[in-house]
């Protein structure tokens, strides 16, 4: 995980440098999320990329191999669950984001779209039988044939990463007489997401996502933050620095 003080820290000492203008705590968090997903979300196309431009052929060091390196991020969002049947639906998972691997009782399952599912269960040849299932994609999880089985089927996927919160607490009257500064005041307190309310300012979370993604998030808050601020310099600062750390990962 990486730090939310540590970077709400540094984008704050940049956007306020020279005055620049002040990014307020929920307006922090918001563009916390947004650079969390949008990092998230690029580890699978670099991951194709890599794969397919052959980047970890000629790597000596399995430690910077850019394929196993991405590989290792994400596996980091690898989960296995048990689903339950609701209405011919074997539903996902709340914190579900991409499918993996779909079983019947240990069985692997082939997929099927929805065009051929029609076929295969017409056909004697080719019809799902407990002993070879198969599952089409719905929106909310998968339906899996033969229509008969109701328990026993599991998933590899990869959830989505929690969200991250900065939390504060505002000092009181009397530490404001004693000489603290009247503004939000970090709050290390865990956030609980299952349940607590991101509603409320109090109690932190951390960014979901590896430590070595740190420099990024900054670069990204910072990017999204020039515009919240209306400081162009800001978004042109980040840019440049997300230009020299692509250039660093080539």
């Amino acid at each position: 995980m990486v730090n939310i003080n540590t970077v709400y820290d540094a984008v704050l000492v940049i956007t306020n440098k020279d005055n620049r203008g002040y990014i307020t705590p929920e307006e922090f968090n918001s563009l916390a999320i947004q650079s969390q997903e949008a990092i998230f979300a690029s580890y699978f196309l670099r991951e194709m990329t890599y794969e397919m431009q052959g980047s970890g052929s000629n790597v000596q060091s399995d430690f910077s191999n850019p394929t196993l390196t991405i590989a290792q991020k994400i596996s980091a969002f690898y989960k296995e669950e048990t689903l339950t049947k609701s209405d011919k639906i074997f539903t996902y998972p709340v914190d579900f984001y991409k499918l993996g691997i779909v079983s019947v009782n240990n069985i692997g399952a082939d997929y099927s779209s929805h065009g051929n599912i029609k076929y295969i269960n017409k056909s004697p040849l080719t019809y799902p039988v407990l002993t070879q299932p198969v599952y089409t994609l719905e929106k909310t999880g998968v339906r899996v044939y033969p229509d008969t089985i109701t328990t026993g089927v599991a998933i590899d996927y990869l959830s989505k990463p929690i969200k991250p919160k900065w939390g504060y607490i505002m000092p009181t009257a009397a530490q404001i007489a004693s000489g603290v500064p009247n503004k939000p005041i970090y709050d290390p307190t865990q956030f609980d997401p299952a349940s607590d309310s991101y509603s409320d300012t109090a109690k932190s979370y951390n960014f979901d996502l590896d430590p070595s993604e740190q420099t990024e998030l900054i670069i990204r808050i910072l990017t999204y933050a020039g515009v919240v601020i209306k400081q162009g310099d800001v978004t042109a600062f980040a840019q440049g620095k997300e230009q020299e750390l692509q250039t660093t990962e080539q």
